[in-house]
């Protein structure tokens, strides 16, 4: 009998999940076929969703290999189908997505420092944004790390100004660094950490998106490409890899990704740009899978010709023998990392460590709860260091409760987030933190497990566990956080010469406490004493009033929340990312609102929403004393309009609310009833209805992407730049990301053009901003991204949108 020891230290070792994850016979057996082979796959493309998602689940599941995506940026300047999250956080959802994705099609996610800046027209544009040499060091450094020997990217390195620059740049930097990763003199400060390499062969994955259509793409020469069948069935698996590719594709729900699962045969093209070219159809010519020799080769075939799918646990003495040659051998950790999760999985071992609480503080004591189940079959002897030794029978557990102390803990907090982006990069303080798609730094359980001949050390991260009673058990990671943090609830205030109350959240992790809160701001504003207010509980919060006072017109500053508790200042946020498909996420950053005072003249209009996705206007719109109602397409009634004078049609209603088709008639009437409707930018691809307006209205996919484009006025005169604010030139400044998307291509001859501006070097557009009669009332199409605008505080932008919800006939 086998006899298992296991005591509890902390050490670098394989972390992993607490959740109770099936592992059949069959998903253990590809991964075995998965740990025989030492070849890599590099997938380069620009943006989370960008990978295809078929070809590494091919990779992973009918070759074998590693196949790893590098994704340049983490999605920050998209948007997001599900909620209001932007930028820094909507990064911190898709990064999870994609690591949700990975789990599904068994490849790896690997990042640039790149920020997504938003949407570039050209790579030439991109390289300037982001800084070239930085970009290319850090996809340098990748295949370093990585050491593919095949690099496929998702773009055309000759497509600059067809697509989005990011995606050119992605395939430009791939070409390059193909050559300069086995370049001793390029980059040589990585070598501190990493050796040369040099790639064998690169691809570009070309596919019928490139060229129009599908039956375009069907008529077209495909000599000299390079096929792959994608849809090959995985009878051990009982599912095809295009079933595979879609689940993990279905992940990226922020984007509106979700899809039906896709069966039998598909191909997929290679283009071939560089490298040792193959002379047949097979991508992997010429390159030995697995370059393993000797005993650890002899091992490797072993478990693959001896496995036993009805008894796996007899895998468990040649995963032993092969760990502790490939620790002789100095192995990859990944690779040692494989053997140790086999050994857990053939064996049935189950550890897990888990807390009730999702967040702690420094020097906080908290109950844990510890289980370590043993479902092989034979007994095992375990040795806990403070609970002595226990022998755990076959199918039999061992839990245990204990106090745990959190007295050397770190802040939690995404690696890259520690500090503010600098030129378009994230900041990395650790060069060889580069790359990665997370750091977990949590609270930890080291398990060594004594195999006879090798000790094999297991971390288990501390969990915490719930039980919700419709759902089930449910875990989150467990972040430490600070024993106070505030939080504003909006980014931006904005004042028009008159006091305002603004609403700090308090939550405290700290039982039977107390904080003081204060506002401090610039000599521009009169702020309201400090206040102190009492916690009884753990996770309690509290709302604390503040009454802030523009003193100087035009003052603007930043508004940063300060506690103290103690003799100890806090004075960060907590900002969280929750949603079902992904774990849950935090951000601590500084706690700070911007404030401004504007010379802003408001209509006196009652307003109501309709919510499309991501939107965050509503918001905004009270925070400068509008009421502002949101309705709820699937309870309408046309009667709710009637108490209304403006109805603001949300960001991509007409793509995502099924409802919006058999209420826009009612809509329509409202217009001709006197009413104001305000429709905000819609996507021209995935219209739930052409019917979007009440007479015609196409809309095109161009863009203006450059945020200082000038806008010039078509009409002067007209009340949309005059009342009940007038509009400058100098309200184009400042604006973010973009001026606006998805612009109107043909319209009504009642519809007038009010706004015309173009990217640098391309044609004028005309259909930003249009505005028509229609019976009593008007209607309004407008791209301008006001969605970004206004949360974001910019003057101009409140300006104008004051003055097109003035606009009534």
């Amino acid at each position: 009998m086998i006899k298992f020891l296991v005591a509890v230290f902390l050490l670098i070792a394989l972390q992993f999940s607490a959740q109770s994850v099936s592992n059949s016979s069959s998903e253990i057996y590809d991964d075995l076929l998965r740990l025989q082979n030492n070849t890599t796959v590099m997938y380069i493309a620009a943006h989370p969703d960008d990978e295809n998602t078929r070809i590494i689940s091919w990779l992973t599941h009918e070759k074998h290999v590693d196949a790893v995506y590098l994704s340049l940026t983490r999605g920050d300047g998209g948007q997001n189908l599900i909620g209001t999250e932007k930028g820094e956080l909507l990064g911190l959802l898709r990064t999870q997505e994609l690591l949700e994705a990975r789990k599904v099609d068994k490849g790896r996610q690997w990042f640039t420092r790149a920020l997504d800046f938003g949407y570039s027209k050209t790579s030439t544009e991109t390289l300037k944004f982001w800084d070239k040499q930085q970009i290319l060091a850090d996809v340098v450094w990748a295949i370093r790390k990585n050491k593919p020997e095949i690099i496929i990217t998702r773009f055309d390195p000759n497509s600059n100004g067809e697509t989005h620059g990011h995606h050119t740049a992605s395939a430009i930097l791939a070409m390059e660094a193909f050559d300069l990763a086995a370049d001793p003199k390029a980059f040589p400060e990585q070598l501190k950490y990493v050796k040369v390499w040099q790639p064998k062969r690169l691809f570009y994955n070309t596919s019928w998106w490139f060229f129009g259509s599908k039956e375009n793409f069907e008529k077209s020469d495909k000599t000299g490409l390079y096929s792959i069948n994608v849809g090959t069935y995985f009878p051990i698996l009982g599912i095809s890899n295009n079933e595979i590719s879609s689940k993990s594709r279905s992940k990226h729900a922020c984007q509106g990704f979700g899809m039906a699962l896709e069966r039998g045969s598909d191909l997929e093209y290679l283009k071939f740009l560089k490298g040792d070219k193959p002379k047949t159809n097979d991508i992997f010519e010429g390159i030995n899978l697995s370059s393993e020799k000797g005993p650890i080769k002899t091992h490797q075939e072993k478990l693959i010709a001896d496995y036993q799918f009805n008894n796996p646990q007899l895998s468990l003495n040649t995963l032993v023998e092969l760990y502790d040659l490939l620790k002789k051998e100095k192995a990859d950790v990944s690779k040692l990392n494989q053997v140790k999760d086999l050994i857990l999985k053939t064996q049935g071992i189950y550890f897990e460590w888990t807390t009730q609480n999702g967040f702690g503080t420094l020097n906080q004591e908290i109950n844990t709860r510890l289980e370590i189940t043993n479902r092989s079959n034979k007994n095992i002897n375990v040795a806990i260091l403070g609970s002595g030794t226990k022998e755990i029978a076959a199918n039999d557990s061992y839990k245990a409760t204990e106090k745990l102390k959190l007295d050397d803990v770190q802040l939690s907090n995404p690696y890259w987030l520690q500090q503010t982006p600098k030129n378009n990069l994230h900041v990395v303080n650790n060069p060889a933190d580069i790359g990665q798609p997370e750091i977990l730094n949590p609270v930890k359980k080291a398990i060594t497990i004594n195999f006879d001949s090798a000790k094999i050390d297991f971390e288990i991260p501390l969990k915490q566990k719930t039980v919700d009673p419709s759902i089930g058990e449910q875990y989150e990671p467990f972040y430490t956080v600070p024993s106070f943090v505030a939080n504003f609830d909006q980014e931006n205030f904005i004042f028009s010469n008159h006091p305002k109350q603004i609403a700090v959240e308090v939550e405290s992790f700290v039982t039977n406490s107390s904080a003081k809160v204060s506002l401090k701001g610039s000599k521009d504003w009169k702020i309201s004493p400090p206040q102190t207010i009492e916690f009884k509980e753990i996770g309690e919060k509290k709302k604390v009033l503040f009454k802030v006072e523009p003193i100087s017109r035009n003052a603007n500053s930043s508004l940063e929340a300060i506690l103290e508790s103690q003799g100890k200042t806090y004075t960060q946020s907590l900002n969280v990312v929750d949603y079902p498909h992904i774990d849950r996420q935090i951000w601590l950053k500084t706690a700070q609102a911007k404030i401004q005072n504007l010379d802003l003249k408001i209509p006196a209009v009652k307003i109501a929403y309709l919510k499309g996705s991501g939107d965050e206007i509503p918001s905004s719109l009270r925070a400068i004393g509008l009421q502002v109602d949101e309705l709820d397409l699937k309870n309408w009634n046309p009667s709710l309009l009637k108490k209304y004078d403006v109805l603001i049609l949300g960001i991509r209603l007409f793509n995502t609310q099924p409802e919006i088709t058999l209420v826009n008639k009612d809509i329509w009437k409202f217009i001709e009833n006197g009413g104001l409707v305000i429709n905000q930018y819609n996507t021209n691809r995935g219209l739930l209805t052409n019917e979007i307006a009440p007479f015609n209205l196409k809309l095109g996919a161009n863009r203006i992407s450059e945020e200082d484009a000038t806008l010039k006025f078509l009409l002067p005169n007209h009340p949309v730049f005059n009342a009940p604010n007038t509009i400058t030139q100098k309200d184009m400044d400042n604006w973010v990301q973009e001026r606006g998307l998805y612009f109107a291509d043909d319209w009504d001859q009642n519809l007038i053009p009010l706004l015309e501006g173009n990217d640098t070097g391309e044609s004028p557009q005309k259909g930003i901003l249009l505005a028509g009669n229609y019976g009593k009332g008007t209607y309004v199409y407008t791209g301008l991204s006001f969605f970004r605008e206004l949360p974001a505080g910019v003057p101009g932008a409140y300006k104008l949108f004051m003055n097109i919800l003035a606009l009534r006939k």
